[in-house]
């Protein structure tokens, strides 16, 4: 008898290995892009429609008129990528370095970008559009490599804040149920710091993904 139960217990401790192991692997695994590569001429390109939409939008705002904009995945994934280059040269700039000595022949955008630096920003953060939902996937180093973090849902605003309600969720290739991580996303969405994170320009009234393709709506 002891025998029996010293046999049922090696199986058990094998078989909950072997399902860890499994867990870990598909973890780690690297998921699909969710986004096509950019090329820096892209960026450059889609960057400036990204940038120069908002600017009717708000223009029409101060004017009295209403609009709308549509924006594609390669427009806000340009924006984003642009925007996080940027902010990570400033970053690494000497204090005592100004604007206009950090710019050049280009203009007040800076440098051009260089595809190695657009795949370096892009490994950590894309975004995609389906139907009516967004794709978002992420990067994060643990442990010296990177895990990659894909969450898909929909988009809306309140009381002139982003709002985002998941309705799927992987780590790695693994899919996690979002009643297992929804509670904890929408804690970390309301905290403070990273509320105000989400608060949108004055001119936005709302904004959604539809047939594929953010749309702002001006107030």
């Amino acid at each position: 008898m002891a025998s029996t139960g010293s046999s049922i217990y090696k199986t058990l401790r094998w078989i909950f290995l072997v399902v860890l192991l499994f867990v870990v692997a598909m973890m780690l695994k690297r998921p699909a892009p969710a986004a096509a590569p950019l090329t820096a001429a892209t960026v450059a390109e889609k960057s400036t429609e990204f940038n120069t939409k908002l600017q009717e939008l708000q223009t029409a705002q101060e004017q009295g008129g209403g609009g709308e904009a549509t924006f594609t995945s390669d427009e806000v994934n340009s924006f984003i990528t642009d925007s996080t280059i940027r902010a990570a040269q400033q970053a690494a700039a000497p204090a005592s370095t100004t604007a206009a000595e950090s710019s050049d022949a280009t203009g007040d955008a800076g440098p051009p970008l260089t595809d190695e630096e657009i795949r370096a920003a892009q490994e950590k953060t894309q975004i995609a559009f389906e139907g009516d939902e967004v794709i978002a996937q992420t990067a994060v180093e643990r442990y010296g490599r990177n895990i990659y973090v894909t969450v898909r849902g929909k988009l809306g605003a309140q009381n002139g804040y982003l709002e985002f309600t998941p309705t799927a969720f992987k780590i790695g290739s693994l899919s996690v149920p979002v009643s297992m991580v929804n509670d904890r996303l929408q804690e970390k969405l309301a905290e403070p710091d990273t509320h105000e994170k989400l608060k949108l320009p004055a001119f936005i009234a709302d904004l959604h993904v539809e047939n594929g393709e953010l749309k702002i709506k001006q107030k």
